[in-house]
């Protein structure tokens, strides 16, 4: 009978493989769809291995569609959700970490479950005061959207954050002559530099991965998103599968990308946000 030494390595490899295989077969297979000419995407049998490959569906996607419209979209829209996100949470969890706030813990309690309240039931209400505001169709109106949702995970991740960076690093900028707006900049930001990255990240993929928004806000095809530019190639009549696979691959890229070269620092924000 066999130990639970040795028992345990060997299911430990067989879930990791398990998982290599459930969350990796869908991208490869995205990834070399993106690469085959038409005719092989819509052959049956499918083709693990392609036999033929091609560079024309990207040409393709560049030349025929408003591609790069939606490109240059949704990079903006994530840009500046980042720029707005961080910047608001940053000042936000400093205020909860420093300043005496009553119910100070009820309070950032209240932002992470206000986080769990599902975003679809929002697009609606944002819609009507948009429109009203008129932020219907543009990027401005885009960008509070995604906050809406960003705003108050990233408030607590750096509420946590600024709970770690000691006072007394603060107090000696003080008796140095530091003012308090220099020692947040200086002193307490870049102490929490892995929260502010963490926090960037995760803007970067709400706003990134969004459609439900996009798809309520969004009409007028030059504000078009990458999610809701992809979404008009499945038609009622015709399925443009080797722009849909090109395009996933546009969209999936970059956030793996971004994860792969900055994970330290993401591993580290949510580790600290888990603490209360």
């Amino acid at each position: 009978m066999l130990s639970e030494e040795t028992v345990r390595p060997i299911a430990t490899r067989i879930l990791i493989g398990l998982t290599v295989i459930v969350f990796g077969l869908p991208l490869y297979w995205l990834l070399i769809t993106s690469f085959k000419p038409l005719e092989d995407i819509i052959t049956y049998p499918p083709e693990l291995v392609p036999g033929r490959v091609t560079l024309e569906n990207y040409f393709m996607l560049f030349e025929q569609t408003d591609y790069r419209i939606w490109l240059q979209n949704s990079l903006m829209v994530a840009a500046g959700n980042i720029i707005f996100s961080v910047t608001v949470a940053s000042f936000a969890g400093y205020s909860l970490a420093r300043y005496d706030v009553w119910q100070r813990k009820n309070v950032a309690r209240a932002f992470i479950f206000s986080y769990m309240f599902p975003s679809m039931m929002l697009g609606l209400p944002f819609f009507v005061i948009f429109q009203r505001v008129g932020l219907v169709n543009t990027n401005i109106g885009l960008i509070l959207a995604h906050a809406s949702v960003t705003l108050p995970f990233t408030t607590w991740i750096m509420w946590q954050f600024f709970q770690t960076v000691p006072l007394a690093w603060e107090e000696s900028a003080w008796i140095m002559g530091a003012s308090r707006f220099r020692t947040i900049f200086e002193v307490a930001m870049p102490a929490a530099l892995p929260g502010i990255v963490a926090c960037a990240i995760f803007a970067f993929a709400i706003s990134w991965n969004d459609f439900t928004f996009a798809f309520v806000l969004i009409s007028n095809p030059n504000q078009e998103v990458l999610t809701t530019g992809i979404a008009q190639f499945v038609g009622g009549t015709e399925t443009r599968w080797n722009h849909i696979m090109v395009g996933g691959a546009f969209l999936v890229l970059p956030p793996f990308v971004v994860i792969y070269f900055l994970n330290k620092y993401l591993l580290e924000g949510f580790s600290v946000g888990g603490m209360d």
